[in-house]
C-alpha cells in the first residue's frame, strides 16, 4: 500500500512540474543572443527556438546584442529563424545595443514589420568579405568561389529585407562599415521601427548625420564608436 502511495505521490509531482514547466514556457518567450556569434552561441538560441516553437504556437521575441561572428553559423540563426516563421509563429527581434554584421543579417529573419531596435542601439553592415573570418588577401584568394557565392547570399538578404537596390547596398559597404544608429536604420529599411521614446538628439542626430557626405558621416559614426 504504501509503494502504491508512493508511486502516485510521485507521478502527481512529476504531473505538476510538467504544468509548472509549461507555464513558465508560455510566460517566458523571450531568447537571448548577446555575444559573438559562434558554433555554441548559435546551437543554444536554435534550440530555445525550437523548443519554444514545439511548445506554443504563441510569439517569441529574440533580443540581440551582437558586433557579429562566425558567417556559416550566423546564417544557421537566419534560416532557423526563417523556419519558425515560415511555421506561421511571429518572431520579432530586438535590438538592444547593436547588431553588427552577423549579427545585422539575423535580424532581418524576424517576421515581417517585426524588427525593432531600441532608440539608442546601432546597426552596422559591411562588405561580406569581412565577415568571413580571413585576415589576408591570399587567404580569401583561397576561398574565392565560396566568399562570391556568400557574398551574394548576404547581399540579397539585406537588399530584400530592407528594399534598397542590391547596387546600392553594394556601395554603401564597399570597403567600409557602414554604421546606422536606430532612426537611420528605419530609414535604411534595416529595422521596421524604434521602441521605446527617440529624445531629440538622437532624432536630430540621425537627421543630420543623414545629410552629411558618406566619408564625413562614416569618420563621424566611427569617433561615436571609440568613445
Amino acid at each position: 500500500m504504501n509503494e502504491i502511495s508512493d508511486r502516485l505521490l510521485s507521478e502527481l509531482v512529476e504531473s505538476v512540474k510538467e504544468v509548472v514547466r509549461k507555464e513558465q514556457s508560455e510566460r517566458l518567450r523571450d531568447i537571448y543572443l548577446i555575444g559573438d556569434i559562434d558554433k555554441d552561441i548559435a546551437r543554444g538560441v536554435i534550440e530555445r527556438l525550437r523548443e519554444l516553437a514545439n511548445t506554443s504556437r504563441k510569439p517569441i521575441t529574440l533580443y540581440i546584442n551582437s558586433a557579429g561572428g562566425n558567417v556559416t553559423d550566423g546564417l544557421a540563426l537566419h534560416d532557423a529563424i526563417g523556419l519558425v516563421v515560415q511555421q506561421g509563429i511571429e518572431v520579432s527581434i530586438v535590438v538592444q545595443g547593436m547588431a553588427y554584421s552577423m549579427g545585422s543579417v539575423v535580424l532581418q529573419a524576424a517576421s515581417p514589420g517585426r524588427r525593432f531596435s531600441l532608440p539608442h542601439s546601432w546597426i552596422m553592415i559591411h562588405e561580406p568579405a569581412k565577415w568571413a573570418g580571413w585576415q589576408s588577401t591570399t587567404a580569401a584568394a583561397q576561398h574565392l568561389d565560396r566568399l562570391k557565392q556568400m557574398q551574394s547570399q548576404i547581399y540579397r538578404i539585406l537588399a530584400l529585407r530592407s528594399g534598397k537596390p542590391l547596387r546600392q547596398i553594394i556601395r554603401d559597404t564597399k570597403r567600409t562599415d557602414f554604421y546606422l544608429d536606430a532612426v537611420r536604420a528605419k530609414d535604411y529599411g534595416l529595422i521596421d521601427d524604434v521602441l521605446g521614446l527617440i529624445d531629440s538628439t538622437v532624432a536630430t542626430a540621425g537627421a543630420s548625420e543623414a545629410s552629411t557626405p558618406q566619408s564625413e558621416a562614416a569618420e563621424t559614426r566611427l569617433d561615436v564608436v571609440r568613445h
